[in-house]
Order: C-alpha cells, then structure tokens, then sequence
C-alpha cells in the first residue's frame, strides 16, 4: 500500500505528451520533433506520411493495417523483433526500371514496429517515385525500401517505423492536447489526496 509520501513524490512525474521519448503517438507539435520528412524535397517522412501517428491506428488517409509477428514476417527483408503493422497501399505501383530498360508493376506494403511511431501513408505518385530513383535495386536505400514478393506478386517494402517522439511541426496535435487535458484532470484528483493526506496527519 502506498504511504502519502510516495503519493506526493509521485505527484512530480511529468505526463506522457506525443513529444516524450517514449512516446508514439506521433501527430504535432510547435517546431516538430524527431526526425523530419526527408523525401521529395521535404513533403513526406520515409513511409509516405506527411504527419506520424501511433502504429496500428489507421493512417491518416484511412489505410487500416494488419499485423504480422515472427514467421508470418519472414517474407520481408530485416528484422522485426516485436512484429509488425503493415499497411497495404491501395494500388500498385507503375515505374520505369532503368536496369531492365522497362515499364514494371509492384505492390507497396509499408510497415512500421509494433510499439513505435509510423510514418506509413498512401501518398502514391511522387513519394514513391522519389523512394525508387531509376528503378534500379543496386541504388536502393534499403534501410527504407526492399524488394519481394507477397502472395506470389512482386512488392515493395517500406520501412516506415519513425522513433517515438517524433512529430511533425504544426499545432498542437489531439494526442498532446489529450495529455494536457489528463494533466488537468490529474492535477485536481492529487490536490484531493493531498487534502486527505494532510488531513490524516492532524488526525
């Protein structure tokens, strides 16, 4: 049982907000935090999205994902040590391979660690053009793009996992707004322990 003075010590802890380090809400904030959107001249984080949010959750396009664990992620190059969300873009990708000297066709399937924040998104055209350059498998990045096969079908696997914290700048997003909110509400509930406690030690 808690005594009232590890209550009140621990009154002093801050709130998670969306910009903590172990935070994935993603949204956000003034400034942004974490890494910024690097592709096609700044418009999209690695995954497509132009704003990161909580893996799992649908992408702010409205992509639901599915999730996948241990063998089931066998099919994608690199490790996934807690499983993955992974978000199936709506269409496939065309794009001119330079290495073949021909026009190609893949599925895109992005996904993101189960417990961090994901910069997943159907941004179709220019986002994915930019991940791919001339086509050629040699000059991809594939740390953020691999190639593959899912269900017997050519696809392109990106890896759109972003470190917790980060969010993009612009106004305070639900996720940081809900955190103030639970702080306000917290604050009132430890003034009425604080009240009790005080209360018991005139007793």
């Amino acid at each position: 049982m808690w005594s009232c003075n590890s209550l009140l010590t621990a009154r002093h802890r801050r709130p998670n907000t969306n910009t903590s380090p172990n935070s994935n809400l993603g949204g956000t904030s003034r400034g942004g935090t974490g890494p910024k959107p690097t592709v096609a001249g700044g418009r999209f984080y690695g995954g497509g999205s132009r704003v990161p949010f909580r893996a799992g959750a649908r992408s702010p396009l409205g992509i639901a994902p599915f999730f996948l664990v241990g063998a089931a992620l066998a099919f994608w190059p690199g490790v996934w040590l807690h499983g993955a969300h992974v978000y199936p873009y709506s269409r496939d990708h065309r794009y001119f391979n330079q290495s073949s000297n021909s026009n190609e066709t893949a599925k895109v399937l992005c996904g993101c660690d189960r417990f961090e924040v994901c910069g997943c998104d159907d941004n179709e055209g220019p986002f994915v053009d930019a991940l791919i350059g001339n086509g050629s498998y040699d000059g991809l990045n594939k740390s953020l793009i691999d190639v593959g096969e899912f269900e017997g079908k050519k696809t392109l696997f990106i890896n759109g996992t972003l470190p917790n914290g980060t969010t993009a700048d612009g106004p305070e997003s639900a996720g940081a707004r809900f955190s103030a909110v639970s702080a306000t509400v917290a604050s009132a509930l430890w003034m009425t322990v604080f009240s009790l406690c005080a209360a018991l030690l005139l007793l």
